[in-house]
């Protein structure tokens, strides 16, 4: 039986997960910013009210956290960086993520974001948790198709 662990993120997972981000989120955050992998870690663990590392058998697979969309809106922009080792483990790993997006949702009664088109695996992901995603349309500098997901707290 593998070992699932959702720890608290430090820099450390960061550097780890870096040599191995699945190619599907390396071009999303290419067309949707035009920014590498280094960065959105970075600045996504930074800007984050909460960051989680997820390991299976002590591996890092993937990192994942909130972050607030404004003080005005409200509502919280999640976000994921996997790695390929992620896919195997999928139906294990989710199994461990309905408590952090409830934490998620405790944080923020609306969660919202964009995911490219292209992303089967990350779509996959947010369908099993929950969220609605809408039809594709142009986004992000590339103005690549992408589709706006949601879920509110109940």
């Amino acid at each position: 039986m593998r070992k699932v662990e959702i720890v608290q993120a430090t820099e450390q997972h960061a550097a780890e997960i870096l040599p191995y981000i699945r190619q599907a989120d390396i071009d999303e955050f290419y067309a949707a910013a035009l920014i590498n992998p280094d960065e959105v870690l970075r600045r996504s663990m930074r800007a984050s009210s909460i960051c989680w590392a997820g390991l299976i058998d002590g591996e890092v697979v993937g990192i994942f956290g909130v972050c607030p969309a404004s003080m005005l809106t409200g509502f919280g922009v999640p976000w994921l960086v996997g790695t390929d080792r992620l896919e195997k483990v999928q139906v294990t790993f989710l199994r461990h993520c309905r408590p952090v997006l409830a934490q998620m949702l405790a944080l923020y009664p609306r969660l919202e974001n964009f995911v490219d088109a292209r992303n089967t695996a990350a779509k996959s992901w947010l369908h099993w948790l929950g969220f609605t995603l809408n039809d594709a349309h142009p986004y992000g500098a590339l103005q690549l198709p992408f589709h706006h997901f949601h879920l509110r707290a109940e």
